[in-house]
């Protein structure tokens, strides 16, 4: 009785497991049917490694709209199917395979290249670029992932400047417009330089349009229409030294006549100001020898009138006055009885002699 006890118990377990076996291979194969398309994607199904189904997630323009259509056309025609939209989708288990690729723009950043120009000047040329994936089929079937695509946009981009750089001057690769440029030269401006027949945005142009040729037609790649940008111009080390230092001594050349016809200039304000100092100088003090004429004259002119009423107090006055100037502070006078200034105070010129007593 236990033995048959034990062989129910085995049963019922292998029961169970088998039960959870086939569950979990239920939910697992459930799972695995569906997949979801996210609204910066789109995606290939591939059943056993054949492509069956293209799930496209194009923006709604009238370009869009076309380029679908004319894929739908085209892979109609070899057994696959078009879809467009993102959302939860449906596929075959165990036997379907979904592949995703991003639909936005994606950079590529190139590597600074060596390339002479036409005019036999070496410079450093560093360019980036913004890509999409217009046709994920043929970027699957030839790219695969978007690593490679990096590899393959290396050489094409790469080439394309090459040939564009090399095939002008290097006024058209750093100028990006027929502008006139001002030149200086010594303390003057010139405008006379060599003239730009197209300029960067030509070249750039150019190089976009070379480029989105080739990864249309090869991997399903397209370079939007202002992707491609030159960062970086530069002259390579060898020259670049040599470039530098004839600027430098230019610029010094330049900077000594400008402190040169400073000096010069200012040399010619101070002469203008010692001048004008002078002329002013020489006016003040012509006017102030003038107002001090006329008040000498003035002076004198209330002096006569003041001592011609009593001609004796003018001369006792005025040789006071010269005695005064004549004589210092620390100065004793002796008078001899002769002495003029003696005779006057004695009364001799009018005084009476108890007003020279005095």
């Amino acid at each position: 009785m236990i033995k048959e006890n034990k062989r129910d118990i085995g049963q019922m377990i292998k029961k169970r497991l088998a039960g959870l076996v086939v569950g979990t291979a239920m939910a697992i194969t459930g799972l695995s049917s569906f997949y979801t398309v996210d609204q910066t994607q789109q995606a290939i199904v591939t059943q056993f490694g054949n492509p069956v189904r293209i799930i496209l997630n194009q923006e709604e323009t009238k370009d869009s709209k076309e380029k679908t259509k004319e894929m739908r056309d085209r892979y109609q025609d070899l057994g696959i199917s078009v879809a467009e939209g993102a959302g939860l989708r449906f596929k075959i288990p165990y036997i379907q395979s979904v592949t995703k690729f991003d639909k936005r723009l994606l950079r590529w950043n190139g590597y600074p290249e060596q390339i002479p120009t036409a005019d036999k000047k070496y410079i450093w040329i560093d360019t980036t670029a913004r890509f999409y994936i217009e046709d994920p089929l043929k970027f699957l079937n030839t790219v695969g992932t978007e690593d490679q695509a990096h590899g393959r946009l290396d050489d094409i981009i790469d080439a394309s400047t090459r040939n564009s750089i090399t095939s002008r001057n290097l006024i058209e690769a750093v100028r990006t417009d027929e502008r006139k440029m001002r030149v200086e030269v010594g303390l003057e401006e010139t405008t006379s330089f060599e003239q730009v027949k197209e300029g960067r945005k030509k070249i750039v142009e150019e190089i976009i349009r070379d480029a989105d040729k080739i990864c249309k037609e090869k991997y399903g790649i397209r370079i939007h229409g202002e992707g491609i940008l030159i960062k970086g111009i530069s002259y390579v080390d060898e020259v670049k030294e040599s470039v530098e230092k004839r600027m430098m001594a230019e610029r010094q050349r330049i900077a000594k006549k400008y402190i040169s016809e400073g000096e010069g200039e200012a040399q010619r304000i101070m002469g203008d100001k010692e001048r004008e100092v002078k002329t002013v100088l020489s006016e003040a003090y012509k006017t102030s020898k003038g107002i001090e004429g006329k008040a000498d004259a003035q002076a004198t002119e209330i002096y006569a009138k003041a001592f011609s009423k009593d001609p004796q107090f003018y001369q006792f006055v005025r040789t006071l006055q010269l005695y005064e100037e004549g004589i210092g502070k620390d100065t004793k006078l002796i008078l001899g009885t002769d002495n003029s200034l003696f005779r006057l105070i004695k009364g001799e010129y009018g005084l009476t002699q108890k007003e020279s007593n005095r």
